[in-house]
């Protein structure tokens, strides 16, 4: 066994690093959060690892990517077991009913208000499912000046219909 395994090893089998692991929750996730702890030593440079073994904080190393993995929401481990994900049936129809009636009045009314290019722009906006590059592309209008005029529309219908100007 060559001196990198023996000291992964011993670092697998050390009581420490178990119940730190031990701490983590869910408790269904902690052979998996081992796994990819492991996985980061093994990937790492030998020289690094020998040096950290050497110097002392090799233990530190390893707790404090634990504590990373299992509580960032933007790591590898949590990317992988942690993230949920929603799933939408094939068929998902939005019925009319579902919405407010006096909400969708008041934004018909809304797009009323604004002129006649940033109404346009707005629909154009809601139809195409909210991505102002293809929007750009297709009118040729510049993007920046897209994101200023939906952005400048939405503020003026949302003070209109908080502040009930539009009954």
């Amino acid at each position: 066994m060559s001196k990198r395994e023996s000291i992964i090893q011993e670092m697998y089998l050390s009581t420490d690093i178990n119940d730190a692991i031990g701490k983590m929750n869910p408790i269904d996730l902690q052979d998996d959060l081992r796994q990819e702890v492991f996985l980061v030593l093994c990937e790492m440079d030998e020289a690094k690892l020998f040096e950290m073994y050497e110097q002392g904080y090799l233990k530190y190393f390893i707790v404090r990517t634990i504590l990373n993995m299992a509580k960032s929401d933007r790591s590898n481990f949590y990317k992988k077991f942690r993230q949920v994900y929603q799933e939408i049936p094939v068929h998902y129809e939005i019925q009319k009913e579902e919405y407010n009636e006096d909400l969708i009045n008041k934004l018909e009314k809304g797009l009323g208000v604004l002129h006649w290019y940033e109404a346009e722009l707005l629909k154009l906006y809601a139809s195409n499912g909210k991505n102002l590059l293809a929007i750009s592309r297709e009118t040729k209008i510049p993007y920046r000046s897209l994101i200023k005029t939906i952005r400048k529309a939405k503020i003026l219908m949302k003070y209109k219909i908080r502040n009930n100007e539009l009954n």
